[in-house]
Order: structure tokens, then C-alpha cells, then sequence
């Protein structure tokens, strides 16, 4: 178990910066980036990747801190957090394409509807919920010290992400994004609305 607890980590401390690093990128640009071709977006980000992917691999050590031990209490909780993530994947992919999911949108002038139904009728946001939901139940199964930390800085960036998300979507949508997020709250969903997720 030490040994599967100790890959885990190893993703999470790796795919969590690069997730981070990826989303700054297009989206921090993203009007600089529909003024050019799309591939110069994904090379600028992919060189970002690779470099990032490097420095965390060469610090693995220090990002995985010490191990914490196995723990049932909260391993067990982390594993039902890490399923219902997946299971949120599948209504969230239903309404996106994987253009989309690519950021596409974010680097062209490309036209997309604004979406307001399924998961989007819960939160505005609901991959990087699903996302944030997962990270938490993977950190609870790996259980190590410096996880905690990169699992903690992810979802801080996450939240950065958001907020440049969303001056993207004001500008992209106007008067009718500014009615839905009066409407559907930003990450946090309401109780009553959670069934609406799945549909």
C-alpha cells in the first residue's frame, strides 16, 4: 500500500502544477493569443509544460514531504471523494466538446453557446469542481505532507483560473453572463440544486 499511496502522490504533485501552469498560460493571454494561430497558444503552454514538468521532477522529493502513514478514516472518505469526481465527469463531457475541453475557445474567436444546462444550471464552473473534488479525495487516500501543500496551492490556483475564466465568459457573453452568475453560483453549489447535476 505504501508503494500505491507513494505513485499517487507522485501524479498529483506533477499533474496538478501542470494543470495550473497549462490554464495560466491560455488563459492569462487569451486575447493576446485570437490575434495569432491557435498553435502558437499550445507551444508557448506546452513549453511551459515541459520545463515545469522538469523542475517538479527534480524536486519530487522535497514536494512529497514525509509520509503521514496509511489511514483508513481518511483513506476510505478520500476514495468515495475521488469516485464521485469521476462520476461527475460524465454529465459535465456530455455538455462540453473536446474542443472546449482543450481551451480552444479561449485562444480563437470561435463562437460557442453559453452553457446553462445539466451541471451548468448547479455551479458555472463544474470541471474545476469536479476537479477540486478529486484532488481532495486523492490527497486524503495518499496522506503525505508536502501533497497537502501542493494539493492546497492547486486549488488556490484553481480558484485564480476561475477568476480569469470568468472575465473571459463577461467579455465573451455580456448582459446574458453577468444574468447567469446572479443566477448559478460561481463553485459552491446550493443543496436543493445538487440532483440537477447529473442530468
Amino acid at each position: 500500500m505504501y508503494e500505491f499511496r507513494y505513485i499517487l502522490g507522485l501524479i498529483l504533485i506533477v499533474i496538478v502544477p501542470l494543470v495550473i501552469v497549462f490554464w495560466t498560460v491560455i488563459h492569462l493571454g487569451s486575447s493576446f493569443w485570437r490575434q495569432r494561430p491557435a498553435w502558437q497558444a499550445y507551444s508557448t503552454a506546452f513549453a511551459f509544460l515541459a520545463v515545469s514538468t522538469i523542475l517538479l521532477w527534480l524536486n519530487r522529493d522535497t514536494l512529497m514531504g514525509r509520509d503521514l502513514g496509511l489511514n483508513w478514516l481518511l483513506f476510505v472518505p478520500g476514495a468515495a471523494l475521488y469516485l464521485a469526481s469521476i462520476a461527475m465527469a460524465r454529465p459535465i463531457r456530455k455538455h462540453l466538446s473536446l474542443a472546449t475541453f482543450a481551451g480552444v475557445p479561449e485562444i480563437t474567436n470561435q463562437p460557442i453557446p453559453l452553457l446553462e444546462s445539466g451541471p451548468f444550471s448547479v455551479v458555472r464552473h463544474p470541471r474545476y469542481l469536479m476537479v477540486i473534488v478529486g484532488i481532495i479525495g486523492w490527497v486524503m487516500m495518499v496522506n503525505w505532507s508536502g501533497v497537502y501543500v501542493v494539493a492546497l496551492l492547486g486549488v488556490i490556483g484553481l480558484v485564480g483560473i476561475i477568476m480569469l475564466e470568468e472575465r473571459d465568459l463577461r467579455a465573451r457573453f455580456g448582459a446574458a453572463y453577468s444574468d447567469y452568475s446572479t443566477r448559478v453560483p460561481m463553485l459552491l453549489p446550493r443543496l436543493g440544486s445538487l440532483s440537477n447535476f447529473f442530468d
